[in-house]
């Protein structure tokens, strides 16, 4: 008998963390925790990390803005001036999102995979580069789930559930991982990993005694004596107690297949407490106790009560609305008024309309003169002209709102609301700060300010922000809204659109057979490439990638094999860091592989295993084996240290899996099954998700069959026609399934 363990926020929270994380990541919250302490003034790395700090920022701006050609260079210039910054990460990260968001996944894995540089063996990660590793693994593996390589995406995902399980990214990778077997039919295991979607929380979050008032309330018990209980017709139920006076009773289901993990929950609402109506009411500032009977103890004690309390808190939200206070306002009218409502439950602390005070602000961007400086009121301010091309803003008004608690009595809503009038006042003015009016200009921002004391992450203060525009007359002033470029840069981009153009009519020609007018079409494109590459003009860096990268695809597009390895070979020390060359040399390969000349084929692949950075290895590795293997005249065996190197070399790889099978093979067909038992242990504990496991669960039957263990292979032959009926081995698992029961009979008849 194990002691039970119980908690209750902890997946509540876990839960309520992943509903609002896409409008903030973990790593922004996390982030703003641990800002080093280093002077920036006197530590000239601090002082790197800040300005590449206010890059990123105005970068990730512009791409909200959609500004995204200006967005993606400014990130650019955050790798490329600040190569030994770790905001260099979060820059490649925001790429990868961009490419992500714009469905160009084979670009959004490739900054993807360089963040895989800040796990390095036998170090620990600081939590905030922890968060930068994992999502850029949940984001690799989300971009292999949209373009249907579900393989490569388990690969990504298994090493979040596996090395990081305690975290709010095992949930979302479980998430997709049972989408993934739910697009390949595999509903067994897709019930199986949805169903641990939202079980799993983070230790160290600081939200892990807090529960989100009006979410869902979440349970989760523990304990080995839950699979006997259960055998015995035993329901497993909890109570949930608050302390404004609500009791409930909360029936626990199975969470694994092992039965030792149970989990129920309860809907939670703002309201007095109505005991036994199978709905939490919970009231700011209220607690949660949730209680359990032990019934039999490790120690051999008689219901022992384990029990857990939770804080219910509110995460304060913060909105401009139209009158009604339901339907969020689009824009703020001179002359008119402008509601703001806020939601905290924590300011609801009894029955009567209680209020609170909101901060509204009015401002307006200042100009830039000629030089580009910032000015304000005639004097030229260096702090800002030293700085980043940021937008300045200056205050015209502002005043404290009061909100007041809105519904009937007894008010125990936590929805606050209130108006202001706006009031129009010339540009060159500024408001009575000392009225109760706000006073604007025509194209001021209005922006709303509310500190939020208690919330989901804790209880250090946070401010929740809203803005809006103010609409009205035109603003005819003259302003600068073209960017100058210069000609060669509008050249060089021109003949990237052409060379790309020239590019697929090689494809069309080559395809239909007309060889000639593909090399004719290739030869144009070559041409404007090389402008491109051998240009003195300082062009952006990511130009001369696309030229070369264009280059090689029209020198393998007509099977110039040779000159595309040289291209590659030019450009990997051009571009050390850059995993465009994989692409390349893995197409070349495989062209080789696929016409029969493996000799040729093993020789790129080798290529890539010398690469500096190189996120294929792995996979080119297993077609040096595949090669092997089918080699002419190659022994049965040549293959097999490969396969074992590769298991060895790259365990978290799709590869090693497919690896170890064949090695499973090659030990069956010798007959030594001891190895091939171990091997397909191994295979099913490390690689869940693989495609191949329907034929490795007939060969596991066929080999402990042979070995003489007989319930070891009912149970394997059971579980293939269970979990995959349409396999092609389920015929074959039927056939011989009676003939193990038999045997399997006979022996327990003797015993």
């Amino acid at each position: 008998m194990t002691m039970r363990r119980i908690g209750t926020s902890l997946l509540a929270s876990t839960v309520l963390v992943l509903s609002v994380l896409p409008a903030e990541s973990v790593f922004a919250q996390r982030s703003r925790r641990s800002r080093s302490s280093r002077s920036r003034r006197g530590d000239p790395a601090a002082a790197g990390d800040f300005a590449a700090e206010r890059l990123l920022k105005r970068a990730q701006t512009l791409l909200t803005l959609r500004e995204t050609e200006r967005g993606m260079k400014m990130l650019q210039t955050v790798v490329e001036q600040y190569p030994k910054s770790s905001v260099r990460y979060k820059a490649y990260l925001a790429m990868g999102r961009h490419y992500l968001d714009i469905n160009k996944q084979s670009d959004a894995v490739r900054y993807f995979s360089i963040l895989q540089e800040l796990k390095q063996p036998n170090k620990e990660m600081s939590a905030d580069t922890q968060e930068l590793y994992l999502e850029s693994q949940f984001l690799t593996g989300l971009a292999y789930y949209n373009t249907r390589q579900y393989e490569n995406a388990f690969s990504s995902l298994r090493k979040i559930t596996r090395d990081y399980p305690n975290t709010l990214w095992a949930n979302q990778a479980f998430y997709y991982i049972g989408m993934c077997h739910y697009a390949k039919s595999n509903w067994n295991k897709a019930i199986e990993a949805l169903s641990l979607v939202g079980t799993f929380i983070d230790p160290e979050s600081p939200s892990v005694e807090y529960v989100e008032a009006g979410r869902r309330f979440y349970v989760k018990l523990f304990d080995d004596d839950f699979p006997v209980l259960k055998q015995l017709g035993h329901t497993i139920t909890a109570e949930a107690i608050t302390a404004k006076g609500d009791k409930e009773t909360i029936t626990c289901i199975p969470l694994s297949q092992k039965g030792n993990v149970y989990i129920g929950s309860l809907p939670t609402q703002v309201a007095e407490a109505v005991p036994g109506d199978h709905v939490l009411q919970v009231l700011g500032g209220d607690t949660i106790e949730t209680r359990y009977s032990d019934g039999n103890t490790y120690e051999g004690e008689r219901n022992v009560r384990r029990s857990a309390t939770t804080r219910v808190v509110s995460t304060a939200t913060l909105r401009f609305t139209l009158g009604t206070y339901e339907s969020d306002a689009a824009a703020a009218f001179l002359g008119q008024s402008l509601f703001v409502f806020a939601r905290d439950v924590d300011m609801d602390t009894s029955a009567q309309a209680e209020g609170l005070n909101v901060k509204i602000m009015s401002r307006y961007k200042e100009e830039q003169d000629e030089d580009g400086a910032y000015t304000t009121r005639g004097a030229v301010d260096l702090t800002r002209l030293m700085g980043v091309d940021e937008e300045r803003y200056g205050t015209r008004d502002e005043l404290v709102l009061s909100l007041t608690e809105l519904g009937e009595a007894p008010i125990r809503t936590g929805r606050f609301g209130g108006s202001v009038q706006v009031e129009r006042i010339s540009s060159d003015e500024s408001g009575d700060k000392a009225d109760d009016v706000l006073s604007c200009a025509l194209g001021d921002e209005i922006v709303a300010t509310y500190v939020d004391s208690v919330h989901m992450h804790g209880q250090s203060a946070r401010e929740v922000t809203q803005t809006i525009n103010v609409v009205g007359e035109i603003d005819g002033r003259p302003r600068a809204t073209q960017n100058v470029v210069l000609d060669e840069l509008v050249r060089a981009k021109k003949n990237l659109v052409e060379a790309a153009a020239y590019l697929e009519l090689t494809r069309i020609f080559r395809s239909m057979g007309l060889r000639g007018g593909a090399r004719e079409k290739c030869e144009q494109g070559l041409e404007l490439v090389e402008s491109i590459i051998f240009t003195t003009y300082p062009i952006p860096e990511t130009l001369k990638t696309q030229a070369f990268k264009l280059k090689w695809e029209l020198q393998i597009a007509v099977e110039d094999y040779d000159d595309a390895i040289a291209t590659c070979k030019v450009f990997d020390q051009l571009y050390p860091n850059s995993p465009l060359v994989d692409e390349a040399l893995m197409s070349v390969g495989k062209s080789f592989f696929e016409q029969e000349k493996y000799r040729e084929a093993i020789s790129v692949f080798r290529q890539i295993l010398s690469l500096n950075n190189s996120m294929a290895k792995a996979e080119a590795h297993f077609h040096i084996a595949e090669a092997t293997e089918k080699a002419p005249k190659a022994r049965p065996d040549a293959a097999i240290p490969i396969y074992k190197e590769i298991a060895d070399r790259y365990p978290d790889s799709p590869h090693a899996g497919t690896a170890l099978a064949k090695l499973v093979d090659y030990y069956t067909t010798q007959k030594d099954y001891p190895q091939a038992n171990d091997l397909l242990e191994q295979i099913f504990q490390d690689y869940p998700d693989a495609s191949f496991l329907d034929s490795m669960l007939i060969k596991w039957t066929v080999i402990a069959y042979s070995m003489g263990e007989y319930d070891k292979a009912l149970e394997t032959c059971s579980a293939l026609i269970f979990e995959y009926p349409d396999s092609p081995f389920a015929a074959k698992a039927k056939a011989i399934k009676p003939r193990i029961e038999a045997k399997v009979n006979r022996r327990n008849s003797r015993e």
